[in-house]
């Protein structure tokens, strides 16, 4: 099947090398990944009879540090059903294509000389004390492209400002060794802030991503906007089809007055089409934004546009796509491997 779809796709895909299991034990499933993969192999694929965490997380920690290479895990469930199996490779060709890097679609982007930030925090179920902050930027023009950083911090404020300080140095070095110049313009979204929480990022966490501009260098001193993305709210916006019947506003509604705050800048955004029930709209919050020329249209077109970016999912998504891969990061990082990726697979979507 993979070698019928792959090429509808646009796709190649060279015969593989193939390996069976003898047994399900994870010793022999260590071994096996041990002794095969080479740096010759481009991706590890390895299809599970069941779903099984304590393999999964095995497989991602040698796959992601021990020997650091793309690999696709698949439930050999989700095969079973011979109707759907055409779509299902399909999914799963895509996201191998992702993970060596491939850019699946693009969007238009006016703004120029322009990296996208998305962060996002896990809470590690194995160690209270830790989180898994997971940090992903855009590393070209067209944002098709993305690299990755994931730091383990503490729960004081102080680990996390050192986390986010060496994290954006990480992504100016990186966006300069792809492009040979430093952007201008530095866009964060972040995710995983509540409420009471918003006044320190507008404070500390925004002055820790402006030291690390001068870190980097005295000279250099881009703008920088910084959005606070919300999820989880009770808000629900309704589209008022006539006197007696409301139905859910289209995908692209934005609003900003009346329902917003009184003492920030914050709009709500409609990005999905949902068939059923009620569509859930995301609250955004500009907490900082030294840029004269972003005003809040831009930024409202800019935020319903980067939901279209995430190769996850052919449609949009309730967030921004570099908040999404953020939180795939963190909390593969925090559920599975537990210690910090490979630097090797920084510059890939290994993590969908």
């Amino acid at each position: 099947m993979v070698s019928k779809t792959a090429p509808q796709l646009g796709i190649r895909v060279n015969h593989p090398k193939m390996l069976m299991m003898m047994d399900e034990r994870n010793d022999t499933l260590m071994r096996y990944l041990r002794d095969n993969i080479t740096s010759e192999l481009q991706i590890v694929v390895i299809v599970n009879q069941t779903s099984r965490d304590d393999r999964y997380s095995l497989i991602k920690k040698i796959c992601c540090c021990d020997s650091p290479i793309p690999s696709q895990v698949i439930n050999g469930r989700t095969l079973d059903n011979a109707m759907k199996l055409r779509g299902i490779t399909q999914k799963i060709i895509l996201q191998m294509n992702c993970k060596l890097g491939g850019e699946l679609w693009a969007i238009e982007v006016p703004l120029k000389k322009l990296m996208v930030v998305g962060m996002d925090v896990y809470h590690d179920t194995t160690n209270a004390k830790n989180s898994v902050l997971g940090f992903v930027f855009s590393v070209n023009e067209t944002l098709t492209r993305w690299s990755s950083q994931s730091f383990f911090q503490h729960a004081s404020g102080q680990e996390l400002g050192h986390s986010l300080k060496m994290s954006l140095i990480f992504a100016l070095q990186k966006y300069h060794e792809v492009n040979h110049y430093l952007p201008e313009k530095i866009m964060v979204y972040r995710d995983g802030v509540g409420d009471g929480q918003l006044s320190y990022v507008s404070s500390y966490e925004v002055e820790q991503f402006k030291s690390a501009f001068q870190a980097f260098s005295p000279d250099y001193n881009p703008s920088l906007t910084v959005i606070v993305v919300q999820k989880r709210i009770n808000t629900r916006l309704f589209l008022s089809v006539d006197r007696n019947n409301l139905d859910n506003p289209q995908p692209g509604t934005v609003l900003d007055h009346t329902a917003t705050r009184k003492n920030w800048y914050d709009f709500f955004l409609v990005s999905q089409h949902v068939r059923q029930g009620t569509v859930t709209p995301t609250h955004y919050v500009v907490v900082h934004n030294n840029n004269p020329n972003l005003k809040p249209d831009h930024i409202q077109r800019f935020t319903y546009k980067m939901t279209h970016l995430y190769y996850n999912w052919p449609g949009t998504i309730r967030v921004p796509a570099p908040c999404q891969y953020a939180h795939r990061l963190a909390a593969q990082v925090g559920q599975a491997i537990h210690k910090q990726p490979s630097s090797k697979l920084s510059d890939r979507l290994f993590f969908l």
